[in-house]
C-alpha cells in the first residue's frame, strides 16, 4: 500500500512557539484516518502544512510522491470554515464558485446534499445557524473529486441527527484510492468511521489500526483517553 501523505523530519514554530521538531510519519491511501490530539498539539497546523496553506520550517511533506506546492492543491480537498465566505455569499454562490473553481468539483451531488442536509440554495450564508454552515463546508469539501481529503473538527457543530448525516456522506461516494483525514475530538461519533488513527503527544506520534482495537473489545475513544494519559 503506498502512502496518501508522507511526512519527513518536519519542524514547525510560529516566533518562539514550537509546535513540531522532527516530525516523521505516514498516512496510508484509501483509508479513513483519525488525526487525534490535545486541543494545542498542532493538528490543525499539520492539515493546513498538507494542504500548502502553511509552510514547514523544515524538512518535507510528499502528497502521494510530490513534494507539497501550488501544483499538490489539486490533489487535495481542504475543508473551509464559515468565515471563509463573503457576507454576501448564499449558499448557491458557494456552490457556483466551486464549480467554477475547481474542475473536478461536482455540482450535481452539491445540490443533491443540499437537500439531504436541508439547505436552502437561496439562504444567505452570514444568516445560517452554526450547524448549517458547517454542512455547507462539508458538503463542499466532499463534492470535489480529489484523491485527499482534509476535514478539521467537521462535525463538531452538528447536533446528533446530522452529525449521522454528516458521516453517512463522507463515506457515500468514497474510491478505493480516496483518502479521508478528519481531525475530531468527537471520538464517540466517529468511532465506526475510522479505519487507522494517528495520536498526536508532545513526544511523539502512536499509529494503530482501528480493527485490532476493536478485536480487542475496545473502543476508539478508550484507546485514545488510555494512550494520552
Amino acid at each position: 500500500m503506498h502512502n496518501a501523505v508522507t511526512i519527513s523530519q518536519v519542524s514547525k514554530q510560529f516566533g518562539k512557539q514550537t509546535v513540531f521538531t522532527d516530525l516523521s510519519l505516514a498516512f496510508p491511501a484509501g483509508r479513513v484516518i483519525g488525526l487525534l490530539g490535545e486541543n494545542g498539539i498542532g493538528k490543525t497546523t499539520l492539515l493546513r502544512m498538507i494542504a500548502d496553506l502553511l509552510k514547514p520550517n523544515t524538512g518535507e511533506i510528499l502528497v502521494g510522491s510530490e513534494r507539497v506546492s501550488r501544483k499538490t492543491r489539486a490533489q487535495v480537498s481542504f475543508m473551509l470554515t464559515p468565515e471563509n465566505f463573503y457576507n454576501f455569499m448564499k449558499v448557491k454562490d458557494a456552490v457556483q464558485y466551486f464549480t467554477d473553481f475547481f474542475p473536478d468539483f461536482d455540482p450535481a451531488r452539491a445540490r443533491g446534499l443540499c437537500e439531504a442536509f436541508k439547505l436552502d440554495a437561496g439562504a444567505r450564508i452570514k444568516q445560517l445557524s452554526k450547524g448549517q454552515q458547517e454542512r455547507l463546508c462539508i458538503l463542499l469539501c466532499l463534492c470535489r473529486r480529489v484523491p485527499l481529503y482534509l476535514l478539521d473538527e467537521p462535525i463538531a457543530g452538528l447536533d446528533p441527527k446530522f452529525k449521522h448525516e454528516s458521516i453517512k456522506a463522507m463515506l457515500a461516494h468514497l474510491e478505493e484510492y480516496q483518502t479521508v483525514i478528519i481531525s475530531s475530538h468527537l471520538l464517540r461519533d466517529l468511532d465506526s468511521v475510522f479505519d487507522e488513527i494517528f495520536i498526536v503527544k508532545a513526544d511523539g506520534v502512536v499509529q494503530a489500526n482501528c480493527d485490532d482495537i476493536r478485536a480487542r473489545g475496545q473502543s476508539v475513544e478508550a484507546f485514545y483517553l488510555e494512550t494520552v494519559q
